[in-house]
């Protein structure tokens, strides 16, 4: 799936990606978690990736093997390395505004990867 980098945008990739996992996943708990993950990166994307720029896309692609589900999340951006962001457990950032993203992604997800200069994340979900 192809989308401008746009809020609306943002409630599209959840619908599509509530209908992919409930016909791939019997539990409803999972489902929800990778609603979750898929919403939290395709934000990243847009957000921190395109800029909320209308003319740039972020690319969703939901991939199921065996037991393992795989969520791909591409943007247009200029990538990031991870080491630079903040830990927001950390105590000096506990109150911040944001970075807590890529902490939720990695809590939830059995594995996260970051390609391609930080412009693709690679997620992947075991059930």
């Amino acid at each position: 799936m192809v989308l401008a980098s746009e809020h609306a945008n943002v409630e599209q990739a959840v619908e599509q990606a509530e209908t992919f996992f409930s016909a791939h996943v019997e539990d409803d708990d999972v489902v929800y978690n990778l609603v979750l993950l898929t919403s939290e990166a395709v934000t990243n994307g847009m957000e921190h990736g395109n800029q909320f720029d209308p003319e740039k896309n972020v690319t969703l692609e939901f991939r199921v093997s065996g037991s393992a589900i795989e969520i791909v999340v591409e943007d247009e951006g200029p990538g990031f390395e991870r080491g630079f962001v903040p830990d927001p457990l950390r105590e000096d950032h506990l109150f911040a505004s944001g970075g807590r993203g890529l902490f939720l992604l990695e809590s939830l997800a059995d594995e996260v990867k970051y390609e391609d200069g930080g412009r693709r994340i690679r997620v992947t979900f075991k059930c």
